[in-house]
């Protein structure tokens, strides 16, 4: 039986092969049999899992780092260029309620892609954060990144957070 993600990973392999070969027609007399070794091996590595992914939580996800990146983005390069270097860093233990490592992994990523945080140790039911200004809202920020993460995975629980208060 043919499922959704042997064709979501044979079009990714795919479409990289042919990114990489730069369109050429002539490459997958070549390509063909690298794409089904590496299915193989991605099989074999990472077997598929329950996950299921949803695209419309993808596609919040993706607004809000976009939001976040730029936003982000600004507020360090003002601080690098304002004379007195407004800065007040610190480390942050932030309290997980994400439970599958998946998204756990994809939330840590994403907390150090965006500038001005840094993901430096991810606990069990903690990842401690290093921010440029405790000043800023960073925690609202992780809270509403955390919930975007367990938007795209289906399914995906979360712990209930009892300091959690309704803005």
């Amino acid at each position: 039986m043919v499922t959704i993600g042997f064709i979501s990973r044979t079009a990714i392999f795919a479409f990289t092969w042919w990114v990489l070969t730069q369109t050429a027609h002539d490459s997958w007399q070549v390509g063909l049999p690298a794409i089904l070794i590496a299915i193989y091996i991605d099989y074999r590595l990472s077997p598929p899992t329950g996950n299921r992914w949803s695209l419309g939580g993808l596609s919040v996800y993706a607004l809000y780092f976009l939001k976040f990146s730029i936003s982000g983005g600004i507020d360090v390069a003002w601080r690098a260029y304002h004379p007195r270097l407004p800065l007040n860093p610190a480390m942050v233990a932030y309290p997980l309620r994400l439970t599958s490592s998946a998204a756990r992994n994809l939330f840590v990523c994403t907390v150090s892609l965006l500038p001005g945080t840094l993901g430096a140790e991810l606990g069990e039911d903690t990842v401690v954060i290093h921010v440029l200004d405790v000043g800023r809202p960073f925690m609202r920020e992780l809270q509403i990144i955390e919930d975007c993460v367990a938007s795209i995975f289906k399914g995906q629980a979360q712990m209930e957070d009892p300091d959690k208060r309704s803005d």
